[in-house]
């Protein structure tokens, strides 16, 4: 098979539609189908669904997933194993930030980043926070974004950016249906939300295994809510659209609120719930000068942005 099918349900899932993936892959939105076509026989099955206007992952297709990605981070380290001497001596810098806030957060501050040090060659990575840190341990990247705050780990230097609240993201008419006010719509503007009041709702939920599924699960246990779950998905966008359209209710980070959704509203949860945005180096490793100013403009970002989303 040919291996450009791997980065090309890396980018499907990214980005939820095919003709976005085509734009950002360079190629046809037909070479797209006809590829995912193919890599559906080999696999034996779907790898998306379209639901909602948006392309969703099979189960079959968030393994096919991690796949591309765990390819996607050997491809890279064999890059950096073999380089060229005059490419090894050339300035760059690897950093592995996750798919949906990292590459988003970063692409805010590498304007600015860029401008600094315009002659440095930049590397950016998707991988989940479990493979990031691999890739950390491996010294296969210089610099890692993720969401896991360990400050037990002296393996590692952590730099704890912001902790950005959860949210509720429920659609109007539900939310009227269960006495909450609808008057205002931005999360600040609105009363907290006491989450065991909504159990019987249905939710809308990140795919097992992941950091964000472990960090709700955790919480929902705390609240004694047993979710019914009629959705997995690992596309914040997808669940805030799915949720628009009374298909369920979900925890979105503050930073992925889609508050331009007229249908949706995001409130406060009354027992908070915070996700934590880090970033990390090795203990054994002198940050360089490049490594610190990133660090600092995304630390800056994440504190005078506050809970105002990156979409």
């Amino acid at each position: 098979m040919n291996l450009n099918f791997y980065r090309y349900v890396t980018v499907i899932a990214e980005t939820g539609s095919l003709s976005t993936a085509s734009e950002r892959l360079f190629i046809t939105q037909s070479a797209l189908t006809q590829a995912l076509k193919k890599m559906e026989q080999t696999f034996g099955g779907p790898l998306f669904i379209y639901q909602n206007r948006s392309m969703q992952l099979t189960p079959l297709g968030q393994i096919v997933l991690e796949t591309a990605m765990e390819m996607e981070e050997a491809s890279l380290q064999m890059t950096n194993s073999i380089s060229q001497p005059e490419a090894a001596s050339a300035r760059h810098l690897s950093v592995a930030v996750n798919i949906q806030t990292g590459s988003m957060l970063v692409g805010k501050v590498f304007a600015r980043f860029h401008q600094r040090y315009p002659d440095l060659m930049v590397h950016f990575l998707t991988a989940s926070t479990k493979n990031a840190k691999k890739l950390l341990d491996q010294n296969a990247v210089d610099l890692i974004y993720c969401n896991e705050f360990e400050p037990s780990d002296s393996r590692i230097i952590q730099r704890l950016l912001y902790r950005e609240n959860i949210l509720l993201a429920i659609d109007r008419h539900t939310a009227r249906q269960a006495g909450l006010p609808t008057g205002e719509k931005l999360p600040w503007k609105l009363p907290p939300v006491d989450i065991s009041r909504l159990s019987q709702l249905p939710f809308i939920v990140s795919f097992s295994g992941a950091h964000f599924r472990h960090l709700a699960d955790s919480y929902l246990k705390s609240q004694n809510v047993i979710p019914y779950i009629v959705c997995e998905t690992s596309n914040f966008l997808a669940a805030q659209i799915m949720a628009a359209d009374r298909v369920g209710i979900s925890l979105i980070p503050s930073s992925l609120a889609d508050y331009k959704n007229p249908e949706l509203l995001h409130f406060h949860l009354k027992t908070p719930l915070t996700n934590p945005l880090v970033v990390a180096y090795r203990a054994d490793c002198q940050p360089t000068v490049e490594m610190l100013c990133l660090i600092q403009l995304l630390e800056d970002f994440c504190r005078s942005n506050g809970e105002n989303s990156l979409l």
